[in-house]
Formats: C-alpha cells, sequence, structure tokens
C-alpha cells in the first residue's frame, strides 16, 4: 500500500514537472513570437526610413543634377546671345579699311572702286598695300623663291566674267547648271561679294607650278608664303578644313592683306578672318 501511495506521488509529480515545462515553452514561444513580431515592425520601421533617407537624398542629388544642367544650357545661351549681339553690333560698327569682311554674306559696298597701284604688267592694288607686298615679293626672291601674281584687283565686270567662264567650264564637263553653279561658287566668289574688288587680295603663285590646285601648297614658294606673309600683313585668307567657315575651298594661293598686328593673330591662331572678327571685335 505504501509502496503505491510512493508510486502515485512519483507520478503526480512528473506531471506537475511536465505542466510546467508546457507553461515554460508556451511562454517561450509568445516571447519568441511577440520578438519576431516587434523585429518585423522595427525593421520596417527603421528600413523604410533608410529607404526615405535614400530616396530623398537621390531626390536632392537629381534636383542638383537638373539644376546643373540647367545652368550649363543658361550659360550656352548667354554665348550664343552674345555671338549674335556681336554679329549686329559689328554690322553697326564700321570696321577699319584693312579689316573689311567681303563674302557670301557680305557684300562690297555698290560702286566701290579703290584706288589703284599697278604691281605688276597688268596688276594692280589698292595702294595701301603696294608697299608692304612689294616688300614681301623682294624678300621671298632674296631667299631663292619664284612667286608670280596670276590675280590682284578685278572690277565687278571682271569678276562676272571670271564666274560665268568657270560655270561654262563645268557645264561643258557634263554637269547640269545648277551643280555647275554651286561648284563654281565654291572657288569663284559671286560679283560683289569678292575680296579682289577690294584690292586687297592676290593670287601668289610659284613659277615652277602654275595649276591652281591643292598641289601649289606643295611647292616651296607657297611653303615660304605661309611662313612669313604674316610679317608684311597678309593672310592665308582660304586656309585647310574651314570651308564651313568662309564658304570657299582650300586656297593656297589667296592671300589677303589686313595689316601686321592682325596677321600676326590670324596666323597664329589658326582662325579664318571671319572667325577673328567675330572674336575680336
Amino acid at each position: 500500500m505504501q509502496r503505491f501511495k510512493a508510486l502515485r506521488y512519483y507520478a503526480d509529480l512528473a506531471k506537475r514537472k511536465i505542466r510546467q515545462m508546457d507553461r515554460i515553452k508556451r511562454q517561450v514561444i509568445v516571447i519568441s513570437a511577440g520578438c519576431l513580431i516587434c523585429g518585423l515592425i522595427f525593421g520596417n520601421l527603421f528600413g523604410g526610413m533608410i529607404q526615405r533617407r535614400k530616396s530623398e537624398k537621390q531626390l536632392k542629388q537629381e534636383v542638383a543634377e537638373v539644376r546643373k544642367e540647367e545652368q550649363e544650357k543658361t550659360k550656352e545661351l548667354e554665348k550664343e546671345l552674345e555671338k549674335i549681339h556681336r554679329k549686329y553690333s559689328k554690322e553697326e560698327k564700321e570696321l577699319p579699311w584693312n579689316l573689311t569682311l567681303v563674302n557670301s554674306s557680305h557684300s562690297m559696298k555698290k560702286g566701290y572702286v579703290p584706288e589703284l597701284t599697278e604691281v605688276a604688267e597688268g596688276y594692280s592694288v589698292d595702294s595701301r598695300i603696294a608697299e608692304p607686298l612689294t616688300k614681301m615679293l623682294k624678300a621671298a626672291e632674296a631667299d631663292g623663291m619664284r612667286i608670280i601674281i596670276c590675280s590682284a584687283y578685278r572690277s565687278i565686270e571682271k569678276q562676272e566674267q571670271v564666274f560665268n567662264t568657270s560655270v561654262q567650264e563645268r557645264l561643258n564637263a557634263g554637269m547640269n547648271y545648277w551643280q555647275a553653279y554651286s561648284d563654281t561658287a565654291l572657288s569663284v566668289a559671286l560679283p560683289g561679294t569678292s575680296e579682289h574688288g577690294l584690292g586687297l587680295a592676290l593670287d601668289l603663285i610659284s613659277n615652277q607650278y602654275t595649276e591652281l590646285d591643292e598641289k601649289q601648297a606643295e611647292t616651296k614658294e607657297a611653303k615660304w608664303l605661309e611662313e612669313n606673309c604674316y610679317k608684311y600683313g597678309f593672310i592665308l585668307r582660304y586656309p585647310p578644313e574651314k570651308t564651313a567657315e568662309t564658304g570657299i575651298i582650300y586656297e593656297p594661293w589667296h592671300y589677303r592683306y589686313v595689316g601686321e598686328d592682325d596677321a600676326k593673330k590670324i596666323m597664329e591662331s589658326g582662325m579664318t578672318l571671319e572667325e577673328y572678327l567675330e572674336e575680336s571685335y
């Protein structure tokens, strides 16, 4: 009997221990679940805060980039407006005679005829450039160069004749009239838009090679002229790869008087007369 009571006592004790362990397990599960839920809640909140901060930072960065882009565009627009202002200011402001611009966009003054001086048989220039031209040709001769003047001052009538002859040559070669006219305009200025009409431009070639083409640039005379012309106030008027600026193809024989100071700046900078005037006046 006592043995039975003892067994019952230990059985009850075991049940109580089991129930106690079950309560502890449930408490652990509840606490764990609570911690997990809290972790998820706080994790989402904290993650959301981080995400918001990232979004705010990204937004600020994007705004800064947009503002920077707008500032750059504004600067570009201001530069373009300044160019336009300079362009119209130049049209209102009369340039010095030696920097007179004549091209397809700037015609000569109607009826303009310079005072001329003959510098070679059949060739005359504006009297104001006769002396520097003579000095340049004598210096070239002293260095062993043999330079020929093949064109100088041309009247409007003479320029018209040269232009029409060039068009006809292209028509004879098989071009239609529009092709012949457009191709001629790249190498021969329209009457009234030629620097030859100012008396400030000359075509200078080697007596060893008299063709007016790019091979002229390979002669020693052409190389001498390009290297030394600025010393006497002349520039190579239509340099290579500048057709977009001048409207005329590369002409290694065409030289224009602009004065010593301006010639030095133009030749050293590699600019055309158009670019130089736009930047400096």
